[in-house]
């Protein structure tokens, strides 16, 4: 089930994962004219550096959050290489396939794992690729350790009743 976000304050709040996604593209070989999924493309942020590297290719911006899509659909307006939709990634359907599914900051927040990854499997084209960012360098430690802490505290412990996984936010 996809989870409604606020985008106003994602788009102020989300530095850290725009820098991140900026750098895993860096890491990135691509030709440029490659079809692709931007699986969880938030405001479109990211997905606009994904543009600026495929001048011959096309995105699909996909989101769960109603806010988000209307976002980046707002940002995206009048981009023929762009189409921004609303769809929950564990159902996801293509019209095409594609030869990259793109995505960054996102499957921490999505319990399914399995699913996710047998619809993103169907979206690709033989031979495609899934190139997924899940985290700020070094942050997991931190992360992990806070939530722990958090979760011990006898104040928070009925919001965390029966969430035994600090490492994907789904449930939380």
């Amino acid at each position: 089930m996809a989870r409604e976000w606020n985008a106003v304050e994602y788009e102020d709040l989300s530095s850290p994962q725009t820098r991140w996604g900026a750098e895993f593209l860096d890491r990135l070989e691509l030709g440029g004219d490659e079809d692709a999924i931007d699986a969880g493309c938030g405001t479109g942020k990211v997905t606009g550096l994904l543009l600026e590297r495929l001048p011959r290719g096309t995105i699909l911006a996909v989101d769960g959050s109603r806010a988000m899509v209307e976002a980046a659909g707002e940002r995206f307006a009048g981009e023929p290489r762009v189409r921004v939709e609303h769809q929950d990634l564990l159902e996801l359907e293509v019209e095409e396939t594609v030869d990259l599914v793109f995505s960054t900051a996102t499957f921490h927040w999505i319990g399914d794992h399995g699913r996710l990854f047998d619809r993103l499997a169907l979206a690709l084209k033989p031979g495609g690729r899934l190139a997924a960012q899940c985290g700020g360098e070094g942050n997991i430690s931190r992360a992990t350790r806070a939530t722990r802490e958090v979760m011990a505290r006898e104040r928070f412990r009925p919001f965390f009743e029966g969430w035994d996984d600090d490492k994907n936010y789904a449930g939380a």
